[in-house]
């Protein structure tokens, strides 16, 4: 991990990072796609994104999940969840999908990005990037929350939780929104690879 976080501090002293300075493409390698599936916490991202993943990979195509939780138990036991921590956090989620694309493998990230310039920083270090935003009120994501998170953060158990005691940025920029209070799981993976297809996206 030396090199990542040497890597991590030259990004933190940038205004915007610029992470795939640091990967040396070859013309043909930067097709992969990567689909970013986000909501705020028990919107249903990582059910999403397991059947994304099982779906097309039983359509041949070369895909791995990225999600948030599992790289963070993973790699970031010093990180907490302070804006400062959950950077550092979501430049790993980035890098990792930059060493999956330079394989041209597709990537599917499901995560929180509840800021808005996170989000920024994503989009602008990835190739093919497609932002999935699955929009579910809180108390519906509160009452769907099988971890009591949103009543651990309520009551002051849990510190800096997005939708508490954290503001979630609304995005304003994503290529597709998905009311998934309304739809099940299956419903929305429909509606995505509905979208990816017709739009020639995926093939």
């Amino acid at each position: 991990m030396v090199w990542f976080d040497y890597m991590l501090d030259r990004l933190q002293q940038e205004d915007v990072s610029k992470i795939k300075e640091y990967f040396d493409f070859s013309p043909g390698e930067e097709k992969a796609l990567s689909l970013w599936v986000f909501g705020r916490p028990a919107a249903g991202k990582t059910t999403t994104a397991e059947l994304l993943l099982d779906l097309m990979r039983g359509m041949g195509h070369r895909v791995e999940l990225v999600d948030g939780d599992a790289v963070r138990t993973l790699f970031d036991g010093n990180l907490g969840h302070s804006t400062r921590d959950r950077l550092a956090a979501f430049h790993r989620l980035i890098w990792i999908n930059r060493l999956l694309q330079k394989q041209g493998i597709v990537t599917i990230t499901a995560t929180v990005a509840g800021s808005r310039y996170f989000r920024s920083i994503a989009r602008a270090n990835l190739i093919n990037p497609r932002f999935i935003y699955l929009d579910c009120p809180f108390d519906i994501a509160a009452e769907r929350d099988k971890k009591n998170l949103y009543k651990r953060a309520i009551t002051g158990e849990v510190k800096h939780f997005y939708g508490v005691d954290l503001t979630y940025e609304v995005p304003l920029e994503y290529e597709m929104r998905i009311d998934s209070a309304r739809l099940n799981p299956d419903e929305i993976v429909f509606e995505i690879m509905d979208h990816l297809m017709s739009t020639g996206i995926l093939e």
